[in-house]
């Protein structure tokens, strides 16, 4: 299971730069960069009401956080699933949208 670091500090998920998800989801299917990634479990913390529905997602933060993975044109990906040492996924500050994250250990198999 890779060890995960989590720069998307305006994550609700986040504590610390771990996650708080027992797994998230990476999209990408089509992607040839980092930039073309997203973590799909990013919920923004100023979004989020103190909700039975979002209480009952919460967990203990860890660094081991399974990650299922559509970004099949990354050498890290098999059968939808993530298998780097480590994964860290970033928040795009550059970009209008805020909910913008990539990850950062994509690698293109090309």
């Amino acid at each position: 299971m890779p060890k995960l670091k989590c720069k998307a500090e305006n994550c609700a998920y986040n504590y610390d730069w771990l996650c708080k998800k027992s797994f998230i989801d990476v999209d990408g299917v089509e992607s040839k960069t980092k930039s073309q990634t997203a973590c799909m479990s990013f919920k923004d913390s100023s979004n989020v009401n103190n909700d039975v529905e979002f209480a009952s997602f919460e967990g203990t933060p860890s660094i081991n956080t399974e990650i299922y993975c559509d970004a099949v044109n990354c050498v890290y990906e098999k059968n939808q699933k993530c298998y780097a040492d480590r994964v860290e996924i970033l928040v795009d500050n550059s970009s209008k949208n805020k909910r913008s994250t990539h990850c950062q250990t994509f690698e293109p198999i090309d």
